[in-house]
């Protein structure tokens, strides 16, 4: 018989993958995305569905923050399968993120993750803090989303250069 209090550590887990350092995205992690986006943006609040993959406001759905929240609802499934639940058992899995003032807190990222059940009980870890870790840069620039394109008009201007 499947042990509900074996998924109380679900939230923590997709919270801290989500903010590792295997997911980097090239100009910086996903905690750095998502707080120069939110800076720029100057947000003191935004959430993530995780089971959609999807930010509110709609505006933080940029490429690389939606491409790395895509896996967390495997990691979600892989513990509920190996702890004798139906993949669809959890029904909600959201974090609400917090960003303070900037003057103050820089780089520091509030989050709280939280799961709630078919039979609507919640699982939830408290706050974990997230940081950024790199250097400011613009999230929503295009060269900075799709690097590919930085190279290609790189390599268009010498060509025009040279005939």
């Amino acid at each position: 018989m499947p042990r509900r209090k074996n998924l109380n550590g679900i939230p923590h887990n997709i919270t801290q993958s989500f903010f590792g350092t295997e997911r980097y995205y090239n100009c910086g992690y996903m905690g750095d995305w998502l707080l120069n986006a939110a800076r720029q943006l100057k947000l003191t609040k935004a959430s993530l569905n995780v089971l959609q993959a999807s930010f509110n406001p709609t505006e933080l759905n940029i490429l690389p923050l939606t491409l790395n929240a895509k896996t967390l609802k495997g990691i979600i499934d892989k513990e509920l399968v190996a702890n004798g639940f139906d993949i669809d058992f959890i029904t909600e899995a959201n974090i609400e993120f917090q960003f303070p003032d900037p003057k103050i807190y820089r780089t520091t990222i509030y989050c709280f993750p939280y799961l709630i059940d078919k039979d609507g009980r919640r699982y939830d870890s408290g706050r974990l803090i997230a940081e950024g870790l790199e250097p400011n840069f613009d999230p929503f620039d295009e060269v900075n989303i799709c690097p590919t394109k930085r190279k290609a008009t790189i390599i268009d201007k010498i060509k025009n250069l040279f005939g």
